[in-house]
Order: structure tokens, then C-alpha cells, then sequence
């Protein structure tokens, strides 16, 4: 696993656990590692910065807060952000962002099932 795909890992996991100092810093470090283009990659990392800020409000307005993330909800999610995806070429920040997006889905589908094993 790249060591860019590992810290973003482990951002989620932070994420999900609240513990938000230790998500930052790892922000941080993905945010200083040089990978894709630099609008897709300032898409991607706006998409973790707005996880970030949203799950430490606890805002229930934010979708992040107030979506169900069952199994069946996180793969309706996925269906959704990848239909958004293959509508047309969208500009690379966009494509970061739902990127971001769809690894965070694909991270609680994944999380979801190791912990049913």
C-alpha cells in the first residue's frame, strides 16, 4: 500500500475514533507528499479537510454527522458518487473530491466487514 493511500487510512480511522489532533497531523503529512496533479490533489484534500472540520462540529446538518452508514446505505453511496463521476469529464478538483469520497465509503464498507469476521 502506497504510503499516501496507508496515512489516509489511518486519517480515517482517527477520524471515526474522534481523535481529531492525531487526524490533523496526518493531514498534514498527505497534504506535504507530493502525488497526482495539484487541483486533483487540492480536491482530494478539501474533501478530508471538510471531514475533518464536520465530524469535529458534530453538526447535524452535515451530511457526515446525519447519513446512515449501514452496509446497504454505504453502497448506495458509492453507486451515487460513481454515477456523479461517470457523468462527464469533470474538472480534477471535482475528481479529487469525489475521490476522497469514494475512499472513505469504500474504507466503512471495508471496516464494516473485518469487524464481522
Amino acid at each position: 500500500m502506497p504510503r499516501r493511500r496507508e496515512k489516509v487510512v489511518r486519517f480515517f480511522d482517527c477520524l471515526l475514533q474522534r481523535r481529531f489532533s492525531e487526524a490533523e497531523r496526518l493531514l498534514e503529512e498527505v497534504r506535504r507528499r507530493r502525488w497526482g496533479g495539484e487541483e486533483f490533489k487540492a480536491g482530494y484534500l478539501k474533501a478530508l479537510e471538510g471531514m475533518l472540520l464536520s465530524s469535529r462540529s458534530g453538526d447535524e446538518r452535515d451530511f457526515l454527522n446525519r447519513a446512515p452508514f449501514t452496509p446497504r446505505d454505504l453502497k448506495r453511496y458509492g453507486r451515487e458518487f460513481r454515477r456523479i463521476t461517470k457523468m462527464g469529464v469533470k474538472p480534477p478538483f471535482d475528481q479529487g473530491y469525489l475521490t476522497a469520497w469514494m475512499d472513505f465509503i469504500s474504507y466503512r464498507l471495508g471496516s464494516q466487514r473485518s469487524s464481522k469476521r
